[in-house]
This record gives C-alpha cells, sequence and structure tokens, in this order.
C-alpha cells in the first residue's frame, strides 16, 4: 500500500474510534445523569442532557487527540502516512 492508501486508511479507522468514543460517552453520562436525583424535572434533565452532550463531545475529541499523537510516535506513523493537511507549499516540499 501506498502512503495515500495508508492515510486513507488510518483516517477511516480513527473516525470510527472518535465516533465510538463520543458515543461511549454520550450514553454513560446520559446513564449517570438518570441516576441523579433531579432526573424527574423535565427542564433540569434537558438541561443535563446539553451538559453531558458537549461534554461528550470535549472529551471523545481530546482523547482522540491524545491516541492519535501517541500511535504517530508509537508506530512512527510520520514516515508511513502522506501528510494530507499540510499547506500546498509544504506538500511539494515532501515529495521530493
Amino acid at each position: 500500500m501506498n502512503k495515500k492508501a495508508n492515510s486513507i486508511l488510518f483516517m477511516a479507522v480513527a473516525t470510527v474510534v472518535n465516533i465510538l468514543l463520543l458515543l461511549l460517552f454520550l450514553v454513560a453520562g446520559i446513564v449517570i445523569l438518570s441516576l441523579l436525583p433531579f432526573a424527574g424535572n423535565p427542564n433540569t434533565y434537558s438541561i443535563g442532557i446539553l451538559v453531558v452532550f458537549l461534554l461528550s463531545i470535549i472529551l471523545s475529541f481530546s482523547i482522540y487527540s491524545k491516541l492519535i499523537k501517541w500511535a504517530t510516535k508509537k508506530f512512527d506513523l510520520e514516515n508511513r502516512l502522506d501528510p494530507i493537511l499540510t499547506p500546498r507549499k509544504n506538500r511539494r516540499d515532501n515529495r521530493e
């Protein structure tokens, strides 16, 4: 496989991992929220759902970022992946 195919595969797997992390945190937050004593009040519960949703996005993104950095260092992915998100000027320099 070439660098571009490796990059596409890596980004696809990383996206799936990010979505799974988001769903995990969202479900765990909703379960915890439903166990709290104010869960019977609809107004408080709707605000709680909003907070859980935002926190799950923040947590999943931060863990995703740390996992990507860890995997890049651990498996030396800088040499195996095509730099997709670099500026055009830097892409020309990397191919030479």
